[in-house]
């Protein structure tokens, strides 16, 4: 369960690290390839507990996350 903004950015970070072009607003059941039932219920459940506690989860990936990582930054 996601209770902390710190859990929620650690979420949001893991899921950008496997899975770089899916994000919050996404409908998971059309995602290639596809996640299971199980995994579409699960992430939809962590990416509503984000919006709980984030105000913007996807300007979070953004702003936040995606600076630091290397894969949308090679020359840092």
């Amino acid at each position: 369960m996601i209770t902390t903004k710190n859990q929620a950015i650690q979420f949001l970070t893991t899921m950008q690290h496997l899975y770089p072009f899916v994000h919050p607003e996404d409908d998971l059941t059309l995602i290639d390839p596809p996640f299971t039932d199980e995994q579409v219920k699960y992430l939809n459940n962590c990416f509503n507990q984000c919006y709980e506690i984030l105000p913007d989860p996807c300007g979070t990936i953004l702003d936040e996350i995606r600076p630091k990582m290397q894969m949308f930054n090679p020359k840092n």
